[in-house]
């Protein structure tokens, strides 16, 4: 997880922020602990910021490694733009609750960026073998526009793509109804 991204992130979210619509007064949405915010598992969507103009040389890891994100909390629908896929978590990292010094150790995992992964239908409505699907910041489903699930930090979700979007991860294999996993075979 890239600790630098979580420094960025706003401190409070309206409904007009998360999604494009609804009241823009309220906060929906606060920034999470380190812990949640980095912690990731397996089949969890990942992505990059583009243009990153960080240089890692001095670090043995960074031939390989690459910082991403797996939580959408703090981020507006705007900075989509921002941010590419990079893959699908393989392997989990878990962090523990923060002591107040701070993240005691870069924790690595693995991504899987090509082949096919085992994800959960996180787009609202059941997807069937065949569609193509985009990664996106704002998929949660509340009762309204200014109310969201509070079930943890919002991840980075998934929907129905077109063939023109620019975000695809991939095309689906399986059957899946909203909160299944289902099988995609990743674009490369």
């Amino acid at each position: 997880m890239d600790s630098y991204e979580y420094t960025q992130i706003a401190e409070t979210l309206t409904a007009q922020d998360m999604k494009g619509t609804g009241a823009a007064g309220q906060p929906i949405e606060y920034k999470p602990m380190f812990h949640e915010w980095a912690t990731v598992q397996p089949g969890m969507i990942c992505l990059a910021r583009k243009k990153r103009t960080a240089v890692w040389r001095q670090y043995t890891a960074a031939e390989t490694a690459v910082p991403v994100i797996a939580c959408a909390a703090g981020l507006a629908l705007a900075k989509e733009r921002n941010f590419y896929f990079a893959g699908v978590a393989r392997s989990k990292s878990v962090r523990d609750p923060d002591d107040g010094v701070g993240p005691k150790t870069d924790e690595f995992f693995t991504v899987s960026i090509g082949g096919m992964v085992t994800i959960l239908n996180t787009s609202g409505t059941p997807i069937h073998p065949g569609d193509l699907v985009e990664w996106c910041l704002a998929t949660d489903k509340g009762t309204s526009s200014s109310k969201r699930m509070k079930s943890g930090p919002r991840r980075v979700g998934i929907k129905i793509a077109s063939p023109s979007s620019p975000k695809i991860i991939g095309r689906v294999l399986s059957f899946a109804k909203n909160g299944e996993p289902m099988d995609v075979l990743l674009k490369q």
